[in-house]
């Protein structure tokens, strides 16, 4: 079929679904694209002066790729990006067809796509990314990815499918070995050598990945800094961390304002301020330095444009209603879940949490992990909890054996109106949802705040 019959179709499908309200047209037109040409993605990426740039991971693959995109759109690029998030391969052809002209050009200058860990295989082979950043890897929809191991190979069979340059966090021993999967000139690494001990993770939660990815011998670690991220080496010497040639080296500062912390790149350190809390969120920060300080971007322009940023829809985003403050905290497996309660609840006194939990396809059918988040953690705290969603009595049957009362709501709307009326005029309150029930909540919460549409 012609490319502009192609187009003529597909982008009617983007302005129907639009027009109907179903997701800004987010993975529709892609998949519609997907049968009239299985290689309309390549054909379009090709149009772009510098190429396309993979983020793929368990977690941060949305935050990380918001930050590389306020960096390279500061340094003067037109950026193309799936920005709802959408990120199976219909998603990002989607992003494409939603770009270009009828004739397949497109103004960007660059392409930057987050992709689905299993996706990357599929993805990576039709874009050809000329750079590949993969966050971290965490036991994720165990019924649908399988275990890391399985995760892992996915990533692999997509790395070495391209001549990418890879950007690897060297503090993930399983991210750290895809570096088998490229030349040794084609890999950068990015960590941390320094966390205060305030900062570091302070209690014993379930560890993800700590086998050699060589021998299978159970790794020695010198550091933690949460889950199995931390120092490591093979005790029978077939696998070490690798030196990474972006590091933080020093944190200065760390609590709910975010983070002030100083990076050594190219042997220089520069000081940088990032205003999104967590130590999970500074790794996402350290994998977007990385990348930049890769592609050559002044340095100067990324650490202004780091101080700025804003976090991306549902991770860690603030709105206000009726005078509270609401934390919207994704959460989608133990490693994320537990960051968030050790980051914002932990230090809190009778905090206000409402937890809502869907088993849509999107969020993983199997929601056995929440058995493996350490809620009795929360419980010193006095916090009161109500939990919501399609599977809200399995998170207050979780919670009542941390030894935490909880009140089932029967929606979103009326866990909202429970947390707000119960939180203090002036108070702040924490909403933690899983991926679709985050949409819920944000389409909820848009008729009573100013929200903007996650694909604007």
């Amino acid at each position: 079929m012609p490319i502009a019959l192609t187009l003529a179709i597909t982008k009617t499908a983007l302005k129907l679904s639009r027009g109907l309200g179903r997701g800004g047209g987010t993975a529709l037109p892609g998949l519609i694209a997907e049968k009239l040409d299985r290689h309309l993605g390549r054909k379009l990426a090709a149009s772009l002066p510098k190429g396309v740039i993979l983020v793929t991971g368990t977690n941060g693959k949305t935050t990380t790729t918001k930050m590389i995109a306020a960096m390279l759109t500061a340094s003067g690029e037109r950026v193309l990006t799936n920005r709802a998030g959408s990120n199976l391969k219909r998603g990002v052809v989607s992003a494409l067809l939603a770009d270009v002209d009828m004739h397949g050009r497109t103004k960007a200058t660059i392409g930057l796509f987050e992709v689905d860990e299993a996706s990357l295989r599929q993805v990576a082979p039709e874009l050809q990314p000329r750079q590949i950043v993969v966050t971290n890897l965490f036991r994720d929809q165990l019924d649908r990815y399988g275990e890391l191991d399985t995760t892992a190979a996915l990533i692999g069979q997509g790395i070495a499918a391209t001549g990418a340059h890879l950007y690897l966090n060297a503090d993930d021993p399983l991210v750290a070995s895809l570096a088998k999967y490229a030349t040794p000139e084609r890999v950068s690494y990015f960590g941390v050598e320094g966390l205060p001990s305030t900062a570091a993770t302070a209690y014993t939660t379930a560890t993800d990945s700590d086998r050699c990815p060589n021998c299978g011998s159970r790794l020695n670690f010198s550091r933690t800094f949460y889950s199995h991220i931390g120092h490591y080496r093979c005790p029978k010497g077939d696998f070490d961390r690798p030196q990474p040639h972006v590091a933080v080296t020093s944190v200065e500062q760390s609590d709910l304002a975010g983070s002030r912390f100083t990076v050594a790149i190219q042997g220089k350190r520069y000081p940088m301020n990032l205003p999104i809390p967590g130590t999970y969120n500074l790794y996402n920060a350290l994998g977007a330095l990385a990348l930049a300080a890769g592609l050559g971007l002044n340095l100067e322009v990324v650490e202004r444009t780091l101080g700025t940023t804003v976090a991306a829809f549902g991770r860690v985003e603030k709105v206000t209603v009726e005078g509270r403050t609401l934390y919207l905290l994704l959460i989608k497996n133990p490693a994320g879940f537990t960051q968030v309660l050790e980051t914002f609840l932990l230090s809190q006194k009778a905090p206000h949490v409402l937890m809502i939990i869907n088993d849509n396809f999107a969020d993983g059918r199997d929601v056995s992990w929440l058995w493996d988040v350490p809620l009795e953690l929360l419980e010193p705290t006095d916090a009161k909890v109500w939990s919501a969603g399609i599977r809200g009595t399995d998170m207050a049957l979780r919670l009542h054996y941390a030894g935490i009362a909880s009140k089932v709501v029967d929606s979103v709307a009326r866990g909202v109106d429970e947390l707000v009326k119960q939180t203090p005029e002036g108070g702040t309150a924490f909403i933690l949802p899983t991926y679709t029930a985050m949409l819920e909540l944000r389409k909820h919460l848009a008729t009573r705040t100013k929200l903007e549409e996650v694909w604007r």
